[in-house]
Parts: C-alpha cells; structure tokens; sequence
C-alpha cells in the first residue's frame, strides 16, 4: 500500500472517493445561507473590476471591533496577511512555538529569516507557558514571534494572562508580535480571549483573522489583519496586489459579519460535538488533547503505538479510511514535534461524526 503525507488538510490520493472531511476544520454547518444567496444573487459582479477604492467591509469591521478603518489590512486569505507581513517586517530571527501551522515558517524562511521553534509539550497537553516567554527574553537577535491562537493543530488556547504579558514585552523590545485568531471565532466569548483590544496601545502587535473557518468559506479566500503600526500598515498596502479581493469575498464577508445567531449556534453545536468525539475517542483508547475551538488532536491508541509495525499505523489508518470509508482525517507526521501516530480531527455534525466513530471502532 502507498501511504502519503499531504502538507494541508483537504488533500489525498485522487483514486480515493472522499465523502467525509474532517481534515479541514471549517464550520459544519456549511456558509450561512444569507451569504450563499447572497453570492448567487451578485455573480455578475464577475464581469467587473473589484472597487479598489470602497471596501464597506473595512468599515464592517471597524464597527464590529470597534477599531479606526485604518488599522484593517484586507488580504487573499490569511495566507496572504502571512506573506506581506514576512515582507513587510523582514526579520532577522523569529521564535515560532511548534507544532503550529506550518505557513509562518514557509513565508519566514522565504526572506532569509532564522526561525527558532519553541517545543511545547504533550504532557501538558501542548499548552503555551511562561517557559516561552522565558526562552524568549534569554532569546538573542529575535526580532519577531509567530503564534497560532487557538493553535492549529492543537486547539489550546494561550492563556490571556500570557498573551498580555507577550505583548507588553515585545512593545518594550520592539519585537513583532503577530497572532494568527483564524479559530477565535469558534471560542465562546471570543471578545475576551481575543487579542485584538490590546492593538491600540501595541503597535509591534499584529492581529490576522479570516473569514474561512468559522463562516465556511475557504474557496473564497478572504482574511484581514488588526494593527495600528502606521509603517506596517503602508508598507503592507503598498505590498499587496491590486484586486486582491474578488467582488464575490467582499459580498461574502460583509454578509458574514452580521451572522450573530449563525455564528452562537455554530458554538453550540461544536462544544456538544466535541465532548460526543472526545468520549467516543477516549473509550477506543485514543488519546484526545483538550482543545479550545473545532477541531481536535488525537493520537492512536496504546495498544498500536507498542506494536512492532506502529511506526506504520499512523499511515495505515490514513489510507485505508480513505479507502474503505471515504473518511478523511489528517495525519499530522509533517508538523513539528508529532509524528504519524497523530491526527487532527475537525468537529463534523452528529451524522458524520458517528460515521467515524463507526469506521474507527471497526479498525481498532
């Protein structure tokens, strides 16, 4: 059997017939039908130039954060916010703790950036501590820190005392503080784990978001950074390509934002979920890590980790869930610090999840 390792979720051998995803950690619930309506009521936009000049999304976003226009940076996706930041700060050496996303690293290394990885542990269940910012402040010639908050593929949250604690000693360093919140939004009072109110008074602070998880919508491409750094700012204005947004994103995006009731059931919905999979999981033997938002990081069972072969388990069960099921889990071999007897599972509907359930209880 060949066995594959994809860098992303939502990826796999062509000959497989995928008719489950839980490898990409969107919302189950799908986009919100206003924006889906909404999107085929205004396909003729297509014909047309996006309005560089009018982005009522910005001031969307404005109100919702309640934030000045002119700290909102819009970008093709969160990959691209990535990217014009690299570009941007251009940093001589940045700490990433792992395992993270592996886009910051990519974008880092591409301007010739030393990039330090932070291990965090499994035994304390990959939680970020004040060990790092220890390692941080013994740190020479790191002028830039990356975190993924809620982490992906871990789904903890950094605890708000310690992201307060970063952010104040990288403003007094004039280190650049950049948090990827793309699975904030899953967080029940997401206002007050977020880091967003903290970017007034921290300029070396960075804020990114997107519109792809929690509202579905990943082919549309739509993300958007918070900073009050009026350099960064410019210099990422000037960065970015001309219509970067497609007329499409901006309708979408200016729709989602007022998806209140979307968005609480969304909520609702992923915190029953996951304590149904973390049960049904845990019962099987497979460790489940305690996770923040929609997804969660699973490792196998003891039993095939103490086999002769379990190097092989990670990959055998990869592909013959996607053979034999059409089940799509993503084996998380190719982040830093785990390898294959590690999966990221997304939190699916009921429906779904119990197909998996089904499917794994007949591997094991």
């Amino acid at each position: 059997m060949t066995h594959h390792t994809y860098e992303h979720g939502g990826i796999c051998d062509k000959a497989y017939k995928i008719k489950y995803d839980f490898s990409v950690n969107v919302n189950p619930l799908g986009m919100p039908e206003k924006v889906r309506q909404d999107i085929l009521n205004h396909i003729s936009l297509l014909e047309k130039y996006p309005n560089i000049d009018d982005y009522s999304l910005t001031a969307k976003l404005s109100a919702h954060h309640n934030l000045p226009e002119e700290y909102f940076v819009l970008g093709n996706g969160a990959s691209e916010i990535i990217t014009l930041l690299s570009q941007t700060i251009i940093p001589r050496g940045a700490m990433i703790p792992v395992p993270t996303f592996s886009g910051y690293k990519k974008a880092l290394i591409s301007r010739s950036c030393r990039v330090k990885e932070y291990m965090l542990r499994s035994d304390n269940d990959f939680l970020l501590t004040e060990d790092f910012l220890t390692d941080v402040k013994r740190a020479s010639s790191v002028d830039a820190i990356f975190l993924c908050n809620p982490n992906n593929p871990t789904g903890k949250l950094i605890p708000r005392e310690l992201v307060n604690k970063l952010a104040d000693f990288c403003e007094s360093f004039g280190i650049y503080l950049v948090i990827d919140e793309c699975f904030m939004g899953f967080v029940p009072d997401e206002k007050k784990t977020s880091a967003i109110s903290l970017v007034p008074n921290h300029p070396h602070l960075i804020v990114i978001d997107a519109f792809t998880k929690l509202y579905c919508l990943p082919g549309i491409r739509l993300g958007y950074c918070v900073c009050s750094n009026p350099r960064i700012l410019s210099e990422m204005n000037a960065l970015k390509p001309e219509w970067n947004i497609s007329c499409l994103a901006l309708v979408a995006g200016e729709d989602s934002i007022s998806e209140k009731e979307y968005v609480k059931n969304t909520i609702s919905i992923i915190e029953n979920e996951k304590a149904f999979l973390t049960k049904e999981l845990s019962a099987l033997g497979f460790t489940v890590f305690d996770s923040d938002t929609n997804f969660m990081l699973t490792r196998l069972p003891l039993s095939l980790l103490t086999t002769a072969h379990s190097h092989l388990e990670g990959n055998s069960i990869t592909d013959r869930l996607a053979r034999d099921y059409g089940i799509l889990v993503r084996n998380c071999s190719n982040f830093s610090g785990l390898d294959n007897s590690y999966f990221r599972i997304a939190v699916r509907n009921h429906d779904e999840n119990v197909t998996l359930i089904n499917a794994l209880k007949r591997y094991v």
